[in-house]
């Protein structure tokens, strides 16, 4: 099954729900990525704006969701690593997820600028849960792995559900761009982030 195929499957089941049961939902499938199961997470975020936009979930429940959704399960498979160590990379389930080439870019990009990745990853999904867990494994001090997350988290979570929300009437086009862009993520949400903060400022004036 393709990443579409999840990615089309996790946004029906969730804009389907309404009240506590979405919520519990965003936070469960966003605490599944964060251990690196191949779900899209940003497509989960989406889908939370969606609901907001049709008056299931309330728009501030929608943010803090999805924040404590992506740093619960962020930190937890920081702490894995930082608990067992390297010998996390031979279990059958992370084995799977986590190839050698890929735990060997994220250990490379860490050695070079630790902090600094820790903040950036959150923009690049495929290195993203790779990243997190090796943090953890060469025991970068968590406070600092904890609020450079919280800091990308409060950037990435914001734009994607408002994105959904405030664009809620063409959310078709919207999925499927969000799906199926070979641009940059992080371009993408500077680029979310700069015309909402535009609109913002000319509403104000």
């Amino acid at each position: 099954m393709g990443n579409e195929s999840y990615a089309a499957k996790i946004f029906a089941f969730v804009v389907a729900l309404s009240g506590f049961q979405a919520y519990g939902a965003i936070i469960v499938i966003l605490f599944v990525c964060g251990l690196g199961v191949p779900i899209p997470e940003d497509v989960t975020l989406f889908a939370a704006g969606f609901l907001a936009f049709k008056g299931r979930i309330s728009l501030t429940g929608a943010f803090i969701v999805g924040f404590v959704g992506v740093l619960i399960g962020d930190s937890l498979l920081f702490m894995i690593g930082r608990l067992f160590g390297k010998r996390v990379f031979s279990w059958p389930f992370f084995r799977r997820i986590f190839t050698p080439e890929r735990v060997e870019m994220a250990t490379k990009k860490i050695q070079e600028r630790g902090k600094v990745i820790c903040f950036t990853s959150r923009f690049i999904p495929g290195l993203r849960a790779p990243i997190y867990l090796t943090a953890g494994v060469m025991r970068i001090p968590f406070i600092t792995f904890l609020t450079m997350d919280g800091l990308a988290a409060l950037i990435s979570v914001p734009v994607w559900v408002y994105m959904a929300y405030h664009f809620g009437d063409k959310v078709e086009l919207l999925f499927e761009f969000a799906k199926n862009t070979n641009i940059g993520i992080g371009l993408i949400l500077l680029l979310i982030f700069a015309y909402i903060a535009v609109k913002y400022f000319q509403k104000k004036r």
